[in-house]
């Protein structure tokens, strides 16, 4: 029995790995990084606004940039589910037209935003589609209860 036990406490020992440096920045080069930053922290202040480095340049054009897409809509994504009928139309629908789905719902609803009594069309739908949704889950739930009781 104490042969075993002996057998299993030798296999439990693991050759070890020596530790790697996972640090982002080398210790040799730490000291040339460190005399650079003192560089420009003695320089006088007339000295330092005088001073543009390329790298400014680059980041006012980076700047600019997202002065511009400021002024673009922000988007989120949203995953939607559909029927698979309705699906397969209106994916042949929108290849047709050279549309995405997500412009065709965006203008779908700034169009029926103007148009109130459409609008109230499209809701009193989405209500009944609801309904019938909440009752295909429902009995969807049932049949699965069913299916673990039976088995």
């Amino acid at each position: 029995m104490s042969d075993a036990f002996d057998r299993l406490k030798k296999k439990g020992i693991r050759p070890t790995v020596p530790t790697r440096d996972t640090s982002l920045v080398k210790k040799e080069n730490t000291e040339m990084l460190n005399d650079e930053m003192t560089e420009f922290s003695h320089l006088k202040k007339t000295q330092k606004q005088d001073f543009i480095p390329s790298e400014g340049l680059q980041d006012n054009a980076a700047i600019a940039h997202k002065e511009q897409q400021s002024d673009l809509p922000e988007t989120v994504r949203r995953t939607i589910r559909l029927e698979e009928d309705i699906d397969t139309e209106l994916n042949a629908f929108c290849t047709a037209k050279k549309i995405t789905r997500d412009t065709f719902i965006e203008a779908a609803f700034m169009v029926c935003s103007g148009n109130q009594a459409l609008m109230q069309e499209i809701v009193e739908e989405a209500k009944k589609r609801y309904q019938q949704r909440k009752q295909a889950g429902e009995q969807r739930k049932f049949q699965t209860m069913a299916k673990k009781i039976n088995t």
